[in-house]
């Protein structure tokens, strides 16, 4: 299985990489992770390196570009690559650049995410800090953000709150209650509610702390059952 790990800059992507593939490794899986993002070198043991062919800083040196415009770039260039980078194991898990619209919106990101679901059965883990999802609002956005990912690279998503360690991810129940109550955006609040009813959140929430490995039995067991026929993520 493929796993992406998408999500925005700061919500610990990178520890989520390294902390799974020592929890999988120790189950006696083959994972290996693969680092797709041309501008960090990897925090764990890298199969894979996308920095071996492309670096931020070289093509804002060569080609007089800003960072965000490098990175653009860079992307471009990591598809020429990206046959060089797919791996085969029981798990991989890939990493992926801070800026998530670079997968999201970028033809090249989406391109490279396709060729990593031709590959094998691959899945997407949204990654979110869970600090960000303690209002009702954010924590909408954030299933809204799923949405979209699910919609721009057809691959099955999970949302994943991270960083359960230092805070608590509210209920679905509670937010429901909240969005009910409204204040002055009531009709918009209202309208959310039948979107969170279709999203996996309102049967299971998939908390994690990267950090100390809570939560990673129950991210692996919803991971394995997005492709099994006796599982519906309840």
């Amino acid at each position: 299985m493929n796993v992406i790990i998408l999500g925005p800059a700061g919500s610990g992507k990178s520890t989520l990489v390294r902390s799974l593939l020592h929890f999988l490794k120790e189950r006696e899986y083959d994972v290996k992770a693969v680092n797709l993002d041309p501008a960090s070198p990897p925090i764990y043991d890298a199969f894979k390196n996308v920095r071996d062919f492309v670096k931020v800083e070289n093509v804002m040196r060569r080609e007089n570009l800003g960072v965000n415009g490098a990175l653009i770039k860079s992307m471009d260039i990591a598809l020429n690559y990206i046959d060089k980078l797919i791996v085969n194991s029981d798990f991989t898990l890939y990493d992926t650049p801070g800026q998530m619209e670079l997968f999201i919106y970028l033809n090249s990101g989406i391109e490279i995410a396709r060729k990593i679901a031709e590959s094998s059965l691959s899945i997407c883990v949204f990654t979110v800090d869970a600090t960000v999802a303690v209002t009702p609002e954010n924590y909408v956005s954030i299933l809204a953000q799923n949405a979209v990912v699910s919609l721009r690279l057809s691959i099955p998503t999970l949302t994943v709150f991270n960083k359960v360690d230092i805070a608590e991810v509210p209920t679905v129940e509670d937010v429901k209650r909240k969005l009910k109550e409204g204040g002055t955006l009531s009709e918009l609040m209202e309208g959310l509610l039948d979107f969170l009813n279709l999203t996996t959140a309102n049967y299971r929430i998939i908390s994690i702390s990267a950090k100390n490995g809570e939560g990673l039995d129950d991210l692996l067991g919803a991971m394995n059952e997005v492709f099994c026929s006796c599982g519906d993520l309840s």
